[in-house]
């Protein structure tokens, strides 16, 4: 009788958990964990919960963009954002019958939310997966390893991508927030260009000269009322995220991995 030849593949299957994960103490590519559970918990919100408003649902669409690194169609938030039935099942409040008045059930929302993830999302996901995998650092030293790489920081533990995030996120709140004067905006015109990375012109090449030309324009970011706030979340879908979607992926191919020792000691990173 021959004996059972015993292999390392069956210290693997040990580790395999009863849904199919590995459990493992060491992760030897963080990044790579990192990006994915963030991509898993953004999904799950996305499917489970929907949004409280456009607005939730602008905020959260461009926190996406970073876990998609940019493989999002620009021409997809544009869609989600001002069409009445995507809209009215990606908002769950009550607020959803603003955008269709006999909007389908909540159940239902849930399905075609599902169906968005699956056609849009999920495969721009896994582009950035399979574009993240050829920069990865592997931690093979055991005194580098990440034990848990969800409690690790920073977007796909990239510090330029945080930089970047906050800028964009600052002027996306404050274009949805709307403007004192058109000093303002013209101090906020100058700085658009540290969030989309001078890709905005390949949106609207004619945004400022637009901003300035037209007076329903200046209305619309100076005034307040439930209609000027619905219109700069429409600015806010047809131009800032269509033009950071692309800042992003342009930005996520030159970002640096950084991972702390254990004294939070390391290497300055590269930032914009």
């Amino acid at each position: 009788m021959s004996s059972i030849l015993e292999t390392s593949l069956d210290d693997v299957l040990e580790e395999v958990d009863g849904d199919g994960s590995v459990v493992m103490d060491d992760q030897f590519t963080p990044a790579l964990d990192k990006l994915n559970a963030d991509q898993r918990t953004w999904l799950d919100r996305w499917t489970v919960e929907g949004y409280e408003s456009r607005r939730e649902l602008l905020l959260s669409l461009h926190q996406m963009q970073f876990w998609s690194l940019g493989r999002v169609p620009d021409g997809w938030f544009v869609n989600v954002c001002s069409r009445p039935v995507p809209l009215s099942v990606v908002i769950t409040s009550e607020k959803r019958n603003q955008w269709r008045e006999d909007p389908v059930g909540l159940a239902t929302a849930e399905r075609e939310r599902r169906y968005l993830a699956a056609k849009y999302i999920r495969p721009a996901f896994r582009a950035a997966y399979r574009t993240l995998r050829t920069e990865v650092n592997q931690y093979t030293n055991e005194q580098d390893r990440v034990e848990n790489a969800e409690e690790t920081k920073h977007f796909a533990m990239r510090p330029a991508l945080d930089e970047l995030y906050r800028k964009q996120s600052g002027l996306l709140v404050s274009l949805l927030d709307g403007f004192e004067d058109m000093r303002a905006v013209d101090d906020w015109l100058s700085r658009l260009d540290t969030g989309t990375l001078g890709e905005l012109y390949k949106v609207e090449p004619d945004f400022d000269w637009k901003i300035h030309d037209r007076a329903s324009a200046q209305r619309a970011l100076l005034e307040e009322g439930t209609k000027y706030k619905r219109e700069r979340e429409l600015w806010g879908a047809t131009y800032l995220l269509p033009a950071y979607n692309r800042a992003v992926e342009r930005w996520a191919s030159q970002a640096d991995e950084h991972h702390a020792d254990e004294t939070g000691e390391h290497e300055s990173p590269r930032t914009m």
